[in-house]
């Protein structure tokens, strides 16, 4: 019987934890399940946390790894994390391509109930949403003044909220296509060094039944804005049209013309 694989997430903090999640302490719990289950750890990724926002990068590293060698993911701390709606997006959307995962902290988050968790995460960010605008309602109605009644702080206030809101919906959104395109990356990427084309990309996507976050079919434009933003201009390869051997100038009129 081959050796069980494992890959390994931790979590780390700028400032002092409890010892029950320091790093000594999850790289210890993550040895005892390995060892329990006769495997041996392929990768370990760590999140420094504090530093990432949303999405955890190296988390997101770890999965890909994880399914591509098609072992086991070992979550040392999940912890507040079951919270995170990003997060749990992007285990639900690798247990749909078969990834097996164990939450050490909490061992009855895996697989086959990430659904219910996700699920959850997003009913409570919507509940104190609510509960929010609930409880503003109400110190209105008690007659609690909201804000400042000056008309030139209110028209600030009004456009710093408003930037501030954007700023948060467009990294949201970021963040959630981020999440949607984190396993397609890496095999995008090796199959644009291996010198595949946009349609041939195309037609791999479209063929294995990928699709945007719109959930259409992908089209050259689409692959073209995965390889600038998430892969780099260098990826994208010439944009300028082939010419058989002539110049193309610009006339006295600013059209252009082969000369």
């Amino acid at each position: 019987m081959p050796t069980k694989q494992f890959i390994v997430y931790l979590r780390v903090w700028p400032k002092k934890t409890p010892s029950s999640v320091d790093l000594t302490t999850q790289k210890e719990r993550v040895a005892n399940h390995v060892s329990f289950n006769k495997g041996r750890i392929v990768g370990e990724y760590t999140d420094r946390e504090g530093k990432v926002r949303g999405l955890r990068p190296e988390l997101a590293k770890a999965i890909e790894h994880a399914i591509r060698l098609e072992a086991t993911l070992v979550i040392a701390h999940l912890g507040k994390l079951v919270r995170n709606v990003p997060v749990t997006q992007m285990l639900l959307q690798a247990a749909g391509k078969g990834l097996s995962f164990a939450c050490l902290d909490n061992h009855d988050i895996h697989e086959r109930t990430i659904h219910i968790v996700a699920n959850m995460a997003e009913r409570e960010t919507r509940k104190l949403s609510d509960r929010s605008k609930a409880a503003l309602a109400a110190a209105k109605a008690r007659g609690v003044k909201l804000g400042s009644h000056d008309p030139r702080v209110k028209k600030a206030n009004f456009r710093k909220g408003t930037f501030k809101a954007i700023a948060v919906a467009a990294q949201k959104k970021r963040d959630g296509v981020r999440a949607a395109y984190a396993f397609l990356i890496p095999e995008i990427k090796a199959r644009r060094e291996r010198g595949e084309t946009l349609p041939e990309l195309v037609e791999w996507l479209n063929q294995e039944g990928h699709t945007t976050t719109a959930g259409k079919p992908f089209t050259q434009t689409a692959v073209w804005r995965l390889l600038e933003r998430y892969l780099g201009k260098e990826y994208l390869g010439s944009t300028r049209k082939k010419t058989t051997g002539c110049k193309v100038g610009i006339n006295r009129n600013g059209h252009r013309e082969a000369s």
